[in-house]
Order: structure tokens, then C-alpha cells, then sequence
């Protein structure tokens, strides 16, 4: 029997003081939100006409992966309030943050969760999430992604508990990233339905999921990217949000986990590294005589040469077609790399040993 169910209420509409009214935050509420979104959507102004019957804390300060430092400065001020809910408007990171701060006020700080000396509370803040970008999912998704820079670790924090209580999409937002970032975080949404498919873990909703995910990226990608297609951007943000859905119920595979090693190490982004080792993973794992590959091809109507096509012709026409090497990763770094990464491995069917990891860098350059 199939647990899956999704919960969150979802909204697709602008944002607006009457979209944000239309969710019981409460009266003292935080906002979290993307310095660049907040000044070229002029929120400030749905900011004031919102806060006339609440009490807004904002904060704009959220940098890449979501550092220790930067949540801190928010757990400081708030601590002491009476917060009744959060709004997170941005990123993944963005996103992350305030999923990571939801469960701070209830006695428990995340970082002892972060390191394992403590459980998850029972309770959180409330909280809605607006996505701005449309690929890291983290809008549905049970896990927060964070960076402790001070000891060089990145990890998360996961529990169904701190998935956001609602989301809100309006493609606007996502259209107006710039093209590089709007390529790269829709590869991130790819990796996500491929991953997600071909995972242990994964169900036959979720491989359903997956498999539209799959065609849309193929089909709109370029067109919201090249074009700003309106109608191509609203559906990669869809199926962005449905992928968060798949994270929560199956799980990501090796090129994750190798990149929470790589980012910090290269000091570049998670989807950067994504595509960068989707050279050598893709390469590493169809090579092997998988029935989960076999299943995807098949419902995807693909040969695996056909399919690997697409995927290069993507990260060409983007101009993302990126190697570890480009990003800064030596071939002397590469066995210390694969000793590093962590977390559940045999949830890759193509995982046999640390050799696998090793394969998957050389592949990569």
C-alpha cells in the first residue's frame, strides 16, 4: 500500500495582500525574503497594505545555502516574540531558512537537530511558501538544506513536519530570474524527477510525477528561458512544486549527495554541481543493467542514447553544459571527495561502493 498524500493548500495566483490574507498567519508574522525579488516586485508596497493588521518582521539578508550565520541573525531578534507565522519569498535557500527557523521557537534550537542532539518538536510556526525560482522543490518538500560555514558541513534537516503549511506560485516571479539561473535551477527540477524515479524509495505516483516532469522540462525549459514564455514558466513551476512532493516521499540519489560536498569545496551553487556531475552520473549509472533505467526509458518512450540526446541538446542550447573541473575540482581532490560524502547511498540502484563515486568524478571532468 502507497502513504502518499499531498497536504499543503497550493495557490496559483499573484501575489497580493489579498492573496497573502487569504492564509491565517496570525498577527505578528516574519517575512523572509529575497532582496532582489523584494525590490524589483516593489513588495514593499504589498507589504505595507498587508502589515496594517499584523506586525511584520522583515529580513532580506539570506545569502547561498542558507549559513548558520544568516539564520541566527533572524533567531536572535524574533526569539523573544510572539510569532505567530512566516512567509518565506525567494529560493531554495530562502525557502530552506525559514523551514529551519519554523521549528526554532518551540524550545529547540536547529542546530542541536542539525548534529543530531535533538528531535524534532511536535509543533512549529506557521508558514507559507513563495517560490521564485522553479527547480529546488523545497516549496513541498520534507527537508531544509543549510550550511554550517564555520565547520565547512552542509546537510539538512528533515521531518514532515517542516514542510511549509502552504505555498503560493506565481510565475511572474520565476520568469523574471535571469536566464542563467532560470536554466540552471530547471536542470535542478530534472534532476529532481529523474532521482526521484530512479530511486529505491520511489512509488508509482511519484514515478507518474516524474514522468511528466521529464517531458515538461524538455518541451518549456527553453522557451521559459529563451522566450520568457509565460505559459512555459507556469508549467515548470508547477511541476517544480510536485517534484518538492516527490523529495518528500522518495528521495534524491548519488549526484546530491556528491554535491553537498562539491559546493562548499568549489564555493558554487547546488544546481551548478548538479549538472556538472549529471555528466558522469548519467554516463556511470545507465551503463549498468538497471530495471529502474529500463522503466523510465519505457515510460518515457525513449531509447537510453535518445534520451541522454535530449539531456546534452538541453545543456547546450541553456549554455550550462558545465564538467567539476570547470568548477574548480582538482583530480587530486577526487578520492577525498568521495570519503566525504555521506547519507543513504544504497537508495542509487547503481551504488555499489565508494568506486562508484569515484567513477561518477573521473566521469565528471
Amino acid at each position: 500500500m502507497t502513504d502518499y498524500s499531498i497536504k499543503p493548500d497550493v495557490l496559483v495566483a499573484q501575489i497580493s495582500n489579498d492573496s497573502l490574507s487569504k492564509f491565517n498567519l496570525g498577527d505578528q508574522v516574519a517575512i523572509i525574503v529575497s532582496k532582489t525579488v523584494r525590490n524589483q516586485f516593489k513588495l514593499n508596497s504589498i507589504f505595507e497594505e498587508y502589515g496594517k493588521n499584523r506586525y511584520l518582521y522583515i529580513f532580506d539578508h539570506i545569502r547561498p545555502d542558507a549559513p548558520f550565520e544568516d539564520l541566527d541573525l533572524i533567531y536572535s531578534e524574533l526569539k523573544n516574540a510572539k510569532l505567530d507565522g512566516m512567509i518565506a519569498i525567494g529560493g531554495g535557500s530562502v525557502i530552506d531558512a525559514a523551514k529551519a527557523l519554523s521549528i526554532s521557537f518551540e524550545g529547540i534550537n536547529y542546530k542541536d537537530i542539525f548534529y543530531g542532539k535533538a528531535s524534532m518538536p511536535d509543533s512549529k510556526v506557521k508558514l507559507l511558501a513563495i517560490p521564485t525560482t522553479a527547480g529546488t522543490g523545497a516549496e513541498l518538500s520534507f527537508g531544509a538544506i543549510i550550511y554550517d560555514a564555520a565547520k565547512g558541513k552542509k546537510g539538512g534537516l528533515r521531518s514532515e513536519l517542516i514542510q511549509p503549511n502552504a505555498v503560493l506560485i506565481d510565475s511572474r516571479l520565476h520568469n523574471a530570474c535571469p536566464f542563467k539561473l532560470k536554466a540552471e535551477v530547471g536542470f535542478d527540477c530534472f534532476t529532481h524527477a529523474v532521482e526521484t524515479y530512479i530511486s529505491k524509495k520511489s512509488n508509482p505516483i511519484i514515478r507518474m510525477q516524474s514522468v511528466n516532469c521529464i517531458n515538461s522540462i524538455f518541451n518549456n525549459l527553453i522557451p521559459a528561458c529563451k522566450e520568457n514564455d509565460d505559459l512555459a514558466m507556469n508549467k515548470i513551476a508547477i511541476n517544480s512544486a510536485l517534484m518538492g512532493i516527490n523529495l518528500a516521499y522518495s528521495s534524491t540519489c548519488l549526484p546530491h549527495r556528491i554535491q553537498y560536498v562539491i559546493g562548499p569545496l568549489t564555493h558554487t551553487s547546488h544546481a551548478k554541481g548538479l549538472i556538472a556531475l549529471y555528466r558522469g552520473w548519467l554516463s556511470h549509472s545507465l551503463q549498468i543493467d538497471l530495471v529502474e533505467w529500463s522503466n523510465l526509458m519505457s515510460d518515457l518512450n525513449l531509447t537510453k542514447d535518445t534520451f541522454l540526446e535530449k539531456v546534452q541538446m538541453l545543456k547546450e542550447e541553456l549554455r550550462i553544459n558545465y564538467s567539476i573541473e570547470e568548477l574548480g575540482v582538482k583530480k587530486e581532490q577526487l578520492q577525498k571527495i568521495a570519503e566525504n560524502v555521506t547519507g543513504n547511498m544504497t537508495l542509487d540502484p547503481s551504488y555499489k561502493d565508494k568506486n562508484s563515486i569515484i567513477n561518477i568524478l573521473q566521469k565528471s571532468f
